[in-house]
């Protein structure tokens, strides 16, 4: 589906992209969740308490993003990147050191800062900015560091606890961004040219408005567009959260679980390299209509039968919406808006992505506390991203790129 050739020209770029993803890991639930258990009993913090903690710090990020996000339309990029890697070594050092409540709001708000949000940023952002014609299957290479993070570092990570203190593993992680990490980005970036699109990346029509972020914000088109692009983030994480609770009201077997990740992780992979495929063939304007439907799928199917199967295929359909999304929003955004000021309106959009994952805890929470059935908290998903679908096909088939007079 990738030519050799294309990587072989831009593989400095590429790997870049890749290795910002794969850093991102460090600030991502799934990766600070293997730590919850030795955390709260260092602290001797309760489930709860732990959790608001985790909120907390991760809804302060999302407001700081906005700000700190679009500063990679201002500097250099090597120079941006520098200082996104050395501010997660400095929260990965912060966190080694763990001494107490305040203390860990910190280390968390800055993990989740410089890690789950800025490291994939930048990663997006810069992909964004250097290609065009070929856009969508250098997102999407660039993506697969995250999905080669969720295969490898979970099993390394509970294989170093049963060797090292917990707190050790965070100075090993430290080490790694500071001695291999921070040198690669220097390297891969050497010969960077900022502001320019990669030789034979450019299309025909180079005269489309970059529009700025205090424009885009009085565009009415983003606000029916959100919707729909907070959507698998903001149900994903409700409901890996509460993955066992709604499992088992609905009798499903644990086993089919673990399946069903399996099934998630290689689903990912591959909606990644199709839909970036998809993308520079069509368009993700073009795309964007459809890419809720396999989730909307997934969840008339699990509504519907009650076969064994069933969590799997939820499985699979929605892990084909959320690998498409990770291509897909960044793309629609430059092709809508422009790659000049991509950052400030990707922080605008990423800021609140991780606002919707800090509330999808608690409203989920709330849901369950009121006594709902999986089947009705599924019901309410199906309903949500039914709206936020028809929102986007009734503003985005009207669309119609602005160009430079």
């Amino acid at each position: 589906m990738f030519s050799t050739q294309f990587i072989k020209s831009n593989f400095k770029y590429l790997f870049f992209g890749f290795l910002m993803t794969f850093c991102s890991s460090f600030g991502q639930t799934f990766f600070l969740g293997i730590f919850n258990p030795f955390i709260r009993e260092d602290l001797n913090l309760s489930h709860s308490e732990f959790g608001s903690i985790y909120s907390i710090a991760t809804l302060i990020s999302s407001f700081t993003i906005i700000w700190l996000g679009k500063k990679i339309d201002d500097f250099k990029l090597r120079n941006f990147a520098i200082f996104v890697c050395l501010s997660l070594f400095f929260a990965a050092a912060f966190m080694s050191q763990l001494l107490g409540y305040i203390h860990l709001v910190f280390a968390i708000f800055f993990l989740r800062l410089f890690g789950q949000g800025l490291m994939s940023h930048t990663s997006s952002t810069s992909m964004a900015k250097i290609f065009d014609k070929n856009r969508g299957k250098a997102l999407a290479i660039s993506w697969l560091g995250l999905s080669f993070g969720e295969g490898v570092l979970p099993a390394l990570t509970i294989y170093l606890l049963n060797v090292i203190f917990w707190k050790k593993i965070w100075l090993v992680i430290s080490g790694f961004l500071i001695l291999i990490v921070l040198p690669l980005i220097i390297y891969l970036l050497k010969n960077y040219k900022d502001n320019t699109i990669n030789e034979d990346e450019q299309k025909i029509n180079l005269n489309i408005k970059h529009w700025t972020r205090k424009e885009v914000l009085k565009d009415i088109k983003f606000y029916f567009l959100l919707p729909a692009v907070l959507c698998p983030a903001f149900l994903i994480t409700g409901i890996f959260i509460n993955q066992i609770y709604l499992f088992e009201n609905a009798d499903w077997s644990l086993n089919f679980l673990a399946l069903g990740f399996t099934a998630y992780a290689i689903t990912t992979v591959l909606s990644l390299q199709i839909s970036g495929y998809l993308i520079d063939k069509f368009s993700a304007v073009k795309i964007l209509p459809f890419y809720l439907i396999p989730m909307i799928l997934g969840f008339i199917i699990t509504i519907l039968f009650k076969s064994t199967l069933s969590p799997i295929l939820f499985f699979i359909f929605i892990a084909i919406t959320n690998g498409t999304a990770n291509v897909l929003i960044t793309s629609t955004w430059s092709e809508i808006y422009g790659t000049k000021n991509l950052g400030a309106i990707r922080s605008i959009t990423i800021s609140l992505m991780v606002f919707s994952t800090a509330l999808a805890p608690i409203l989920f929470g709330f849901l369950i506390d009121f006594g709902l059935s999986t089947q009705k908290i599924l019901l309410s998903m199906l309903i949500y991203t039914l709206f936020s679908n028809f929102l986007l096909i009734c503003k985005i088939r009207s669309y119609k790129p602005v160009f430079i007079t």
